[in-house]
C-alpha cells in the first residue's frame, strides 16, 4: 500500500477486539522496521517496552485515564528515549560497527565519532530531552504506518500520568517516556477529522506572527 493511501486511512482506534493474538514474530518485524526511521548521528535511542502482563496493565488503567484499549489491544507499546546513547562509548561502537561493515573508511569513522560527541556534549538536558522526543516520534510514526500496512490499528497515546507510569513500570531517569501506542484488530473505526488546507499550514521564507 503507498503512504498516501496509508495516511488517508489512518485512523486513531479506540475500541480493540480484545481476543485477537498478535504473534510476536509480527511485532518484532514491525519494531526492526520502525528501528530503521531517521534518527540523529544514528544513535538509536529509541527503545520499544511490550507491556504484555494482564495484572501489569490493569494497574496502568487508571493511570491512562482508564481508556479501554490499555486492556483491549493485542500489544501495549511505551516509547522511550535512551538518554545513555548520547554516551561516548555508544556512539563509538556504532560508527566502529559501520566501519567493519565497509559503509565508510577509517578518517569518515573517527569524523563522524567526534562531530557527534562534540554535538550532544554542548547540549543542555532540556536539549537532550528534545533530541530524544524527535527521534522516539520519527520511529512511532514509521510504527504506525507499519502496522496500518500490515492491516492492523493503532492510537498514540499521551494521555496518562508520566510519573506514576514510570514507577508502576519501575523505569528509572536513564529513560525519557514518550508516549503510548496501542496496536492490534480495531473492532470500531475510529472518527474522521478534519485538517487544515494546505493554504494555511504552508509558508515560504517567514511566517506570519
Amino acid at each position: 500500500m503507498q503512504v498516501q493511501t496509508l495516511l488517508e486511512k489512518r485512523r486513531s482506534v479506540r475500541h480493540f477486539d480484545p481476543d485477537y493474538v498478535l504473534n510476536e514474530e509480527t511485532l518484532s518485524t514491525l519494531i526492526a522496521l520502525a528501528s530503521k526511521s531517521p534518527n540523529g548521528n544514528n544513535i538509536q535511542a529509541t527503545r520499544y517496552l511490550v507491556i504484555d502482563d494482564p495484572e501489569l496493565r490493569t494497574t496502568l488503567l487508571p493511570i491512562a485515564f482508564h481508556q479501554q484499549q490499555v486492556l483491549e489491544a493485542s500489544a501495549l507499546i511505551l516509547m522511550l528515549g535512551d538518554y545513555e546513547a548520547f554516551a561516548k562509548n555508544n556512539i563509538t561502537s556504532i560508527l566502529e560497527e559501520g566501519f567493519q561493515a565497509g559503509f565508510y573508511d577509517e578518517s569518515r569513522r573517527d569524523f563522524l565519532t567526534d562531530a557527534a560527541i562534540q554535538y550532544y556534549a554542548s547540549k543542555t538536558e532540556q536539549e537532550l530531552a528534545i533530541e530524544l522526543t524527535r527521534d522516539v516520534s520519527l520511529a512511532a510514526m514509521s510504527f504506525v504506518l507499519l502496522a496500518q500496512e500490515a492491516g492492523l490499528q493503532t492510537i498514540t497515546m499521551s494521555g496518562y500520568h508520566s510519573a506514576e507510569l514510570k514507577s508502576a513500570l519501575n523505569i528509572s531517569d536513564r529513560y525519557l517516556d514518550v508516549m503510548l501506542i496501542a496496536v492490534g484488530k480495531g473492532i470500531k473505526e475510529g472518527h474522521q477529522t478534519v485538517r487544515h488546507p494546505v493554504e494555511k499550514i504552508m509558508y515560504h521564507n517567514h511566517i506570519s506572527a
